[in-house]
């Protein structure tokens, strides 16, 4: 975990601590670097802002790596160009502060193929089957590729289960914006996703009028 702010950085070095995982702190690129260098690292916690140059340029340099491990950004830049930027660097989620800490645990079990899993990032909904890599949901031995829209929609609902995800939050990670006609085109995903997960009526992807969505099973 790279993060410069004394509080933030002991209390998610605290929790993750508690969740069972071996965690590196360092509040510096160059301290981080010469942790890589010398352990074998399974995910990097980064911070955006560090007092010796940004998050983007370790990620960037770590990309080249064929070994690279998985990279979580946690930051107060909340704009749609830094979040760009962090995927773009080859972030594999972004988190924007303040966050709860079980958030971050879930991500976290999510990337490392902890969260309710069989295989890498597969998860089961219900009675499906759901590999946000792959794209592809399973149902008994009928297997559809929904497309990336669908996918990261479901990804970031899955893993919050039972939680409201913000309609704005959506739009501007994976739409670059909030408009009227990319608000239409993500109340169209989730009609498409009550439509993939018809076979199973313990499955419910509810709207919230001005709010969100919350995907729940009961």
């Amino acid at each position: 975990m790279v993060e410069d702010d004394n509080i933030i950085g002991e209390v998610v070095f605290g929790y993750l601590k508690k969740e069972g995982y071996q965690v590196h702190f360092t509040k510096t690129l160059r301290d981080a670097r010469i942790e890589i260098t010398h352990q074998v690292m399974d995910l990097i916690i980064l911070d955006i802002s560090l007092p010796d140059g940004e998050g983007f340029d370790l990620a960037k340099e770590l990309r080249i790596e064929t070994t690279c491990p998985p990279i979580v950004y946690i930051s107060s830049h909340v704009d749609i160009e830094n979040v760009r930027k962090g995927f773009e660097s080859g972030g594999t989620d972004y988190i924007k502060k303040p966050f709860v800490m079980e958030e971050l645990g879930l991500r976290i079990r999510r990337i490392l193929g902890e969260f309710n899993t069989i295989s890498g990032q597969e998860r089961y909904i219900g009675a499906y089957r759901f590999n946000p890599t792959t794209q592809t949901l399973q149902f008994g031995n009928d297997i559809v590729i929904m497309g990336r829209l669908q996918s990261v929609v479901l990804d970031e609902l899955s893993v919050r289960i039972g939680t409201v995800i913000l309609k704005n939050e959506l739009l501007e990670k994976y739409w670059e914006g909030v408009t009227y006609f990319t608000s239409r085109n993500l109340d169209s995903i989730i009609v498409k996703l009550r439509e993939r997960f018809k076979m199973d009526s313990t499955v419910h992807f509810l709207a919230l009028k001005k709010e969100g969505y919350r995907l729940v099973i009961f």
